[in-house]
């Protein structure tokens, strides 16, 4: 499935397209379990990369072609899909 990255205000990258993989129970699960781990703390840079690395058709080599923007809007785009109620 293909997923929309809008820069948000303040950002300045073209829109662009990313493949997901299949979200299921567990998919959820996991990603909501790595955001409450952080809760409270600043997440590292490289909870980024995984959560893109993990979810995503983003391979490693890739990940480093993506601004630090466009990396944090893909990964807001990833959490806010995973918790969107389905049709």
């Amino acid at each position: 499935m293909a997923l929309k990255i809008k820069p948000a205000d303040g950002q300045s990258f073209k829109s662009f397209e990313i493949e997901i993989k299949e979200f299921d129970w567990k998919s959820r699960c996991d990603i909501n379990n790595r955001y409450l781990e952080c809760q409270g703390n600043v997440p590292s840079f490289e909870f980024w990369g995984n959560i893109i690395l993990d979810f995503t058709t983003i391979k490693e080599k890739e990940l480093n072609n993506y601004s630090n923007d466009e990396i944090m809007a893909i990964c807001t785009k990833i959490y806010e899909y995973a918790n969107s109620k389905k049709k």
